[in-house]
């Protein structure tokens, strides 16, 4: 097979047009050291490997109760002597059988393809031909489908999900794959509505106002026929004639940038407290027109994206809890308690602590990025609490793009509390995820000399066995060159 690079945008287009094309190959999935490879027969998902050994389908099956660890490890030692992989000697002494494995091959399969539509970056490549996978478990898989069922969970945050659709006012386009799709469609009515409406003359806010379907499935919907190209990404807008959008500049960008630090919704809306429903709206609209991250994704500016991602999810919050009823005078009650709160109490280590509190029950809320904020307050108001870095690092390490601050956050910790042992699993969690296993395996360490009874740093101590040599030469088997 002859390796092809290709220039699609992202792995779910790349997958939906090998499908749509009834197509045979091999898909290389690369993310720093971090290598995965999706086998595709005519048009079918129907294999994938791994170059890290906690993904290999053996340890899955283990993971998933599907196979006992020692008849694994018996297995493993068998099948080195008879150089042969571990799975075909399980199938081979009937330790495994057939169902089992193809169950288990199906759920490994979801999961890596699923870990790599959320991968901030990486580099995919795709080579046609025959994969070569004599002896090996397969299955049948739809990607389309997989991919499909992946937006209704991923990201986890709706306003995540806004953020990667687009602002308010782009209008979304049918591309020739939704015109098929629309054809085919039965019985998802959510989506036979937006393929027929995305035909430029809606915006994305008429069409989450329209649809019938509530808004959470309508956005994950949307996004869903992004992911598979039925939509295109980005419509050109229209603007209202005479209308000028002056260019954005570095100065504007550090202004708006610092005007967040430390203000409530209302103030980073630019409203006052006696703002109507509609100034709302519009003043996030405007927001979303003037400052949406996709306008950072490229020139000058592009170095800014990761700070205007974390603006617009304020943005967004904002909106969201001042443009409901409920929800605003919920709000509006807290900023009234902190107003009214007795003046002896307004130390800045009390205020630290009770942003430390508030973040708490946020987070037990799953409202992440409200919790983030109050984490960050308590940070600023009171540097010298161990707790507050570490919870603060620990929640932005879920967030690829501020790996960076997280790692500060939990090192600050450390310093000031050098027993701290969630800090160091915190950490090496961090850089496992970063693809970093040398740091990861010496945080786990560190973090078993304090709590020797440690499982979870134990467990991932043995999970780091960098990359396995079958693994290794799989992959160069299955993908040449």
């Amino acid at each position: 097979m002859s390796t092809v690079e290709t220039r699609d945008r992202t792995l779910s287009r790349l997958l939906a047009a090998k499908a749509a094309a009834a197509a045979s190959g091999v898909v290389q999935a690369t993310r720093g050291k971090l290598k995965r490879v999706f086998c595709i027969e005519h048009g079918w998902l129907v294999y994938g490997a791994s170059n890290l050994i906690e993904e290999q389908l053996d340890e899955y099956l283990v993971r998933q109760h599907a196979l006992a660890p020692a008849d694994r490890a018996a297995a493993a030692a068998e099948a080195a002597k008879a150089k042969k992989d571990i799975v075909s000697h399980l199938l081979a002494t009937e330790t495994l059988s057939p169902v089992a494995a193809r169950r288990g091959l199906e759920g490994l399969l979801q999961a890596l393809l699923t870990s790599c539509l959320e991968w901030p970056d990486g580099e995919y490549h795709y080579a046609a031909g025959q994969p070569d996978l004599a002896g090996k478990v397969t299955v049948r898989l739809d990607p389309v489908q997989l991919i499909l069922q992946h937006a209704r969970r991923y990201p986890v945050s709706l306003d995540a999900v806004r953020i990667r659709l687009g602002p308010p006012d782009v209008r979304p386009t049918r591309s020739a794959r939704g015109e098929s799709m629309l054809e085919s469609l039965t019985g998802d009515d959510a989506s036979r509505y937006l393929l027929a409406n995305t035909d430029g003359n809606h915006t994305l806010g008429e069409l989450l106002a329209d649809c019938p379907a509530p808004e959470e499935e309508t956005l994950r919907t949307l996004y869903a026929l992004l992911l598979v190209g039925a939509i295109e990404e980005r419509a050109a807008r229209r603007q209202r004639p005479g209308s000028k959008d002056s260019p954005l500049t570095e100065e504007e960008c550090v202004a708006v940038l610092g005007r967040v630090h430390g203000a409530d919704h209302y103030g980073i809306l630019g409203l006052d407290r006696r703002a109507l429903r509609e100034e709302i709206r519009d003043a996030y609209y405007s927001l979303a027109r003037r400052y949406h991250p996709d306008r950072f994704r490229a020139g000058d500016l592009h170095r800014y994206l990761a700070q205007m991602e974390a603006y617009f999810t304020k943005v967004t919050e904002a909106y969201n809890t001042l443009y409901s009823p409920e929800l605003r005078r919920d709000y509006d009650r807290q900023l009234e308690e902190r107003v009214h709160a007795p003046v002896e109490e307004k130390g800045t280590a009390h205020l630290a602590r009770q942003n430390f509190l508030r973040a708490r029950e946020l987070l037990e809320r799953r409202r992440l990025t409200e919790a983030a904020s109050y984490l960050e307050n308590a940070v600023r108001q009171d540097d010298s609490i161990a707790e507050y870095h570490l919870e603060l690092g620990a929640l932005l390490a879920g967030n690829p793009r501020r790996r960076g601050d997280a790692e500060d956050l939990l090192w600050r910790a450390i310093e000031i509390d050098p027993s701290l042992t969630r800090a160091y699993i915190a950490l090496g969690d961090l850089y496992h995820k970063a693809a970093r296993p040398a740091d990861a395996s010496r945080m786990f360490r560190e973090a078993l000399n304090w709590d020797p009874t440690n499982d979870h740093a134990r467990q991932q101590l043995a999970a780091l066995g960098n990359v396995g040599e079958a693994s290794e030469s799989l992959l160069r088997r299955l993908f040449r060159g």
